[in-house]
């Protein structure tokens, strides 16, 4: 996927891909580029979260935990296992927590083979 397509999506996943499947039936991204969105998608999710445990939810909130499950695996079905207990997953504020994914693994090949 070109380098701006790529960013434009990174800045709403949930837009760019409506859900997951889709995101993964995408022949035109990378497995890298898979992963990077699907753990921005899962960071979005943890934020609605804590929107939500603080009254502050939006529109279709209600669902917003099972949409995450469904990123995780996703995740889980390109390779990667998530570890709960990385300190590196959550967030500074302590609240959000997301996957942690490798960074070897979210890192372009230099022969920018597809995976």
């Amino acid at each position: 996927m070109q380098e701006k397509q790529f960013e434009t999506a990174m800045q709403d996943v949930a837009k760019a891909y409506g859900n997951p499947a889709n995101l993964l039936a995408d022949d035109d991204l990378s497995r890298p580029q898979k992963l990077k969105l699907l753990q921005q998608w899962d960071y979005d999710l943890g934020l609605l979260l804590v929107a939500a445990e603080e009254n502050m939810a939006g529109p279709g909130s209600s669902n917003t935990a099972e949409r995450l499950r469904s990123v995780r695996d996703a995740i889980k079905l390109l390779g990667v296992e998530s570890d709960p207990e990385d300190p590196h997953a959550a967030a500074s504020n302590g609240k959000v927590s997301g996957v942690a994914i490798p960074k070897e693994e979210i890192k372009e090949p230099k022969d920018k083979t597809r995976h």
